[in-house]
C-alpha cells in the first residue's frame, strides 16, 4: 500500500472474495494530500455494499457476494466475464438455432418446389393423355364415318343413322 501511496496511485482498492481476512470484503481508498484515506460507503438493500470511484466513473459493488461494477448515472451493471462469456454462448447458440431453422425452411421450400413441379408434371400427362384420348375418339368417329360410307355404297338401302 505504501508503494502505491508513494507513486501517487489515486485509488487502491481491497477486495476479499471469501471474507476470511478483510470486513467489510470490500475497501477503497483515495489519495488525498499524498495520503490514503478511506472511501465513503453505501450499504444498499440485500447486502450491498456500495462505493464510488471517482478514477473509474463507477460505483464498485459488492452484490450477492460478487464485485460488481455500475454505471451509476445509467444504473447499468458493467457484466463479468462469466456473463459475458454466456452472453456469447447464448447469442452463438441463437445463431446455430437461426442457422438451423434457415436450413429448415429452405428445405421445405425446396419440398414445395419439388412437389409443384410434380403436380406440374402429372398434370401435363393428364393434358397428353386427355389428347390421346380426344384424338383416338376422332380416329374411332373418321373410322366409324368411313365404314358407314362404305357400308352405304354397298347396301344403298342400309340405314345410315343406326349402327
Amino acid at each position: 500500500r505504501e508503494l502505491y501511496e508513494s507513486l501517487g496511485v489515486r485509488e487502491y482498492w481491497q477486495y476479499d472474495p471469501t471474507g476470511d481476512y478483510l470486513e467489510p470484503r470490500l475497501c477503497g481508498l483515495r489519495l488525498v494530500g499524498g495520503e490514503y484515506e478511506k472511501l465513503g460507503e453505501t450499504r444498499l438493500g440485500a447486502g450491498t455494499l456500495a462505493m464510488y470511484s471517482a478514477v473509474l466513473g463507477l460505483e464498485v459493488r459488492i452484490e450477492g457476494g460478487e464485485l460488481r461494477f455500475h454505471d451509476s448515472e445509467t444504473g447499468e451493471s458493467i457484466s463479468t466475464f462469466t456473463e459475458q462469456r454466456q452472453g456469447r454462448q447464448q447469442a452463438e447458440q441463437a445463431l446455430q438455432q437461426a442457422e438451423q431453422e434457415r436450413q429448415q425452411a429452405e428445405q421445405e421450400r425446396q419440398q414445395e418446389r419439388l412437389g409443384r413441379q410434380q403436380a406440374e408434371r402429372e398434370r401435363q400427362q393428364e393434358r397428353e393423355a386427355r389428347q390421346q384420348a380426344e384424338a383416338a375418339r376422332h380416329a374411332a368417329e373418321a373410322q366409324v364415318a368411313e365404314l358407314r360410307a362404305l357400308l352405304a355404297r354397298h347396301d344403298p338401302g342400309a340405314d345410315s343413322g343406326s349402327a
